[in-house]
């Protein structure tokens, strides 16, 4: 009995000394990833969110109105310069242009007549004068009629592509009423907003190319001509309407609405030192930038100060506080304090 009991106890005095707490990791040492500092790019890349836009765009009306007989187009159908794009009931105007013949030919036998008997003396100047304006105001009434006549069609001004259709054949319609909507798509225009220290500052001689990219389109772009640009700012976002116009491609059917990347590809104005990544970047108390710079001798970081320019694409350009080979931390940057150590996670990267 007494040598169970001690090893019972034994066997709980090892128990004991196995159930003790590890000791604690260092928790100052933070894991983050690193970014290697290269040459300043020689050119730049902007890159802005456009949306598609056609060249032009009209609601087609009749000057007149009546019952709706032809609407030959469907929506999404495109039509030649000259087809005929919707028709209403012309029976009420060719008569009236019929009438208006008679008219002014009887207008014109009795002006030929007066002023026959004029010639003999026969009657006052007064008289043919009243006859020649009886006649004139036929000619007009003669005129109107066949504009009436010519208005109950409606003809495709250009090469143009159904957007819309507003109304059902077979209905009155009135003058001036939405029929269809056309667009003019042989060439399509990008429309983009660009900040105003890039209205100001690029001219159009550090312009390299301007093109546009969609994502149904891999690994294609598509050139771009400035078209127009905005002299007045955007009251809340305070940047410039830009539109750019781009041939329309065959193989695509790229319409109104559909939305592009645009880049613009410029010279370089500015010696830059670096472009890191934005989230590299972090700003202080006093409104200053500043990365967090990695010393891999003793896993050590270091604040540094520095001055950038307007974000490209691929980051942040920097003008000045860093060098090419430096590196920085590029993410997990906000928790970190000086003289912390930190733990590299995977490669370093770098903007080449």
């Amino acid at each position: 009995m007494l040598k169970q009991l001690s090893l019972l106890m034994l066997f709980a005095i090892v128990g004991c000394s196995d159930r003790s707490e590890p000791e604690p990791a260092d928790q100052s040492i933070r894991p983050a990833r690193v970014f290697k500092v290269q040459d300043h790019p020689k050119t730049l890349i902007h890159n802005f969110v456009g949306q598609v836009e056609a060249t032009q765009s009209i609601n087609m009306t009749f000057e007149v109105s009546g019952p709706l007989v032809q609407l030959p187009g469907l929506e999404g159908q495109t039509i030649k310069q000259g087809a005929l794009v919707a028709a209403i009931e012309s029976k009420d105007f060719e008569l009236a242009v019929e009438e208006a013949s008679l008219q002014l030919e009887l207008a014109q036998h009795d002006l030929e007549r007066k002023q026959q008997v004029l010639r003999q003396k026969g009657i006052a100047r007064s008289v043919v004068d009243d006859a020649q304006s009886n006649y004139e105001l036929q000619r007009v009434r003669l005129e109107k009629a066949r504009e009436s006549l010519a208005d109950a069609k409606l003809l495709a001004p250009f090469d143009a592509y159904i957007t819309r259709r507003y109304v059902d054949n077979f209905v009155n319609v009135r003058a001036g009423e939405k029929i269809v909507k056309l667009n003019d798509l042989h060439l399509l225009l990008i429309k983009t907003n660009i900040p105003e220290s890039m209205r100001a500052t690029v001219s159009n001689e550090q312009v390299i190319s301007m093109y546009a990219k969609f994502d149904f389109a891999k690994g294609q772009r598509f050139e771009l001509k400035l078209h127009e640009a905005r002299g007045e700012a955007d009251a809340l976002a305070q940047t410039y309407e830009v539109r750019m116009s781009m041939a329309r491609p065959s193989e695509y059917n790229i319409l109104p609405g559909m939305t592009a990347s645009v880049f613009v590809e410029l010279n370089n104005p500015v010696e830059f030192s670096a472009v890191i990544p934005a989230s590299a970047l972090l700003t202080a108390t006093d409104g200053d930038f500043f990365v967090w710079v990695y010393q891999p001798a003793d896993q050590t970081v270091s604040k540094r100060t520095i001055t950038v320019n307007m974000p490209i694409e691929g980051g942040v350009p920097v003008t000045s506080g860093l060098e090419a080979g430096e590196l920085i931390v590029a993410t997990g940057a906000k928790q970190l304090q000086t003289g912390m150590q930190i733990r590299v996670l995977g490669e370093t990267s770098s903007n080449r």
